[in-house]
């Protein structure tokens, strides 16, 4: 018997199983999920009409200075209030239809093995619109589909660098304001550098905590980043360079601090922008980030706490290929440990619900059907980028399967099984997305109800976890 069952391949590489699509998986499970490995970078149809990043930013932009200059006129004794909230609400609404989006695009796809990986990235170099975050109000989406998405196919040194220079990330980590002490602008100013972009790119994003770097090499990185910023609006309602796409990055030499500096041991002349640059590079190809990264994937695939001969394996297919995200992408489909239905995951909210929806091509998707699934998703406390760590959503079962979790679960199951009404058939239904399990069936085939049984189906250990 092989040991490549499509159950896993569809539940802990994809993101459920449909009903059907069983059929299509069974005859070669690693090669429907091999196949997908091309089309990582496929932008879905539902995001064709987004705007970019800059032009989202742009507005977040010009909505955060015009309600400013309202909230001034009514400390005047104007009266504004009702103005400002409708912006607010109607910067919520415009949110919410593209995590609409996002979420409909997940439940729909037939490349969902490529749409996990693409949430994995984005949750590793994770940002977050929150309500402090309000230049990021509508950048989510253009974010992932921008930074990560349309880099799965190339190096993890390209996709660094276009996380790092992406407007989203420079804003979230308040690396817009960071200026040189020692530069033209700092030392009139006497504005300083801001290090939070640097720490979580050492930290969180490359080497991981243990990974061998100092305060010192913070402090360092910090430094070089100087310099990269947004083409935000000033203080005087004007953008910072008139000439340039608003709500873009942009390089300010003036802001940059002059000199060479050294990092991880190595010295870095003073190129401007490139001195950040070749840091990048160079991080990006550090023995540590190869084996941070590989257990963080291994950690999102294999277990909470991967096997080590998975975390070797993948760490060195990162060195020898320079960090090829496909090569690592195959690898991970290669590994005996993937398969192992010993190991397993306890879906986040989010996968509960995604996977949920995808067992129910009966829900049509509607606006009204999305605004109610995001809130759901929002009220298990995993709405879209609003993280409340750049570490990003955590992968621990102790996160997601805590009795207040599981309360809500109850509920969303009540939900479901509302909506379906009794024209449903659980027993089926299970046969179709789970392993064949006995024990399972007997009991949601001796449930009281229908909605008990679906209830029973949608609670059970076999659906709530990924193996």
């Amino acid at each position: 018997m092989s040991i490549y069952s499509p159950f896993i391949a569809a539940n802990k590489f994809g993101l459920g199983l449909q009903p059907g699509e069983l059929v299509e998986i069974s005859p070669d499970s690693k090669g429907w999920l091999l196949a997908q490995l091309n089309d990582t970078h496929i932008v879905p149809a539902r995001y064709q009409s987004l705007p970019t990043s800059s032009q989202a930013i742009s507005r977040g932009d010009t909505e955060f200075h015009h309600r400013r200059l309202l909230q001034s006129q009514r400390e005047a004794g104007s009266n504004t209030s009702a103005t400002i909230r409708q912006s607010r609400a109607q910067a919520y609404l415009q949110q919410q239809a593209y995590y609409n989006d996002r979420l409909a695009v997940a439940a729909e796809t037939d490349r969902p093995f490529a749409e996990r990986l693409v949430r994995f990235w984005s949750n590793h170099f994770t940002i977050a619109a929150l309500e402090n975050e309000q230049l990021l109000v509508y950048a989510g989406v253009p974010y992932e589909n921008e930074a990560i998405r349309s880099h799965m196919n190339g190096s993890f040194e390209d996709m660094l660098l276009a996380v790092m220079q992406h407007p989203a990330m420079l804003i979230y980590l308040d690396n817009v304001q960071s200026i040189g002490p020692n530069s033209t602008a700092g030392s009139r100013r006497r504005l300083g550098a801001n290090e939070n972009l640097a720490r979580e790119i050492l930290e969180l994003h490359t080497l991981g905590v243990n990974g061998g770097y100092t305060q010192s090499d913070v402090s360092s990185l910090a430094l070089m980043l100087t310099g990269w910023t947004v083409n935000l609006t000033q203080q005087n309602y004007t953008l910072r360079s008139p000439q340039s796409e608003p709500g873009a990055f942009l390089y300010v030499p003036q802001f940059h601090e002059p000199g060479s500096r050294q990092l991880l041991g190595k010295t870095y002349a003073d190129t401007g922008q490139r001195q950040a640059e070749q840091a990048l590079r160079d991080i990006a190809h550090h023995p540590s980030t190869a084996a941070f990264v590989a257990y963080k994937l291994a950690q999102h695939f294999i277990a909470d706490t991967p096997p080590e001969a998975a975390v070797f394996e993948l760490t060195q297919v990162f060195m020898q290929t320079r960090g090829n995200l496909s090569a690592l992408h195959r690898k991970l489909v290669e590994l005996d440990e993937a398969w192992d239905s010993s190991f397993r995951k306890l879906k986040t909210a989010e996968d509960y619900v995604i996977s949920t929806l995808r067992a129910f091509p009966e829900l049509t998707l509607t606006q009204d059907v999305l605004n109610q699934l995001t809130a759901i998703q929002s009220g298990f406390n995993q709405r879209p980028f609003s993280a409340q760590s750049p570490a990003g959503w955590p992968e621990e079962a102790e996160h997601w399967g805590g009795p207040d979790a599981l309360m809500k679960r109850i509920e969303f199951m009540n939900q479901v099984g509302q909506v379906l009404g009794n024209g449903f058939d659980s027993v089926a239904l299970a046969k179709q997305i789970l392993p064949d399990d006995v024990a399972l069936q007997t009991t949601v085939s001796r449930a009281e109800s229908r909605l008990q049984a679906l209830t029973l189906l949608l609670g059970s250990p076999q659906f709530q976890w990924r193996a």
